[in-house]
């Protein structure tokens, strides 16, 4: 971000940016959206492009709804910058995902409390039918 920056402010020449443009992207996982944006301001579409799709595909994550919206947001703007189509990448698959360890103990404690709770509202609509049935006596 400091080398797009500098660039900017013309604080650094484009040889020195291109230079460190190559040293951030062979790190583990580079900064893909800040490095796409610095590719296209040292006019290199094809490198813009890469990193363009390959930040669009991080923040997709593991898809709608949980992505990274706002690095999401800022991918597709740039990709759009370039004139390039927003992927389509999959959806958020549940069965992708297998359950925790406690989330069965979970639902069958919801079950349990729903049940007693239609107990209750079954009991108070008969004592209410009683109370009816009495006082029409």
């Amino acid at each position: 971000l400091l080398v797009l920056t500098r660039l900017h402010a013309k604080q650094t020449t484009p040889d020195e940016a291109r230079h460190e443009a190559e040293r951030l992207r062979d790190f583990k996982k580079p900064a893909h959206r800040i490095l796409a944006e610095l590719w296209l301001l040292l006019d290199d579409r094809a490198a813009a492009t890469k990193h363009a799709r390959a930040a669009y595909k991080v923040a997709w994550a593991d898809g709608e709804p949980f992505v990274h919206r706002y690095e999401l947001n800022k991918a597709a703007e740039l990709l759009k910058r370039l004139g390039e189509p927003v992927p389509v990448l999959p959806p958020y698959d549940p069965a992708k995902d297998p359950p925790f360890d406690w989330e069965a103990d979970v639902e069958a404690a919801i079950e349990r409390l729903k049940h007693k709770k239609a107990e209750k509202e079954a009991k108070k609509q008969a004592d209410e039918a009683k109370k009816q049935a009495e006082e029409s006596n």
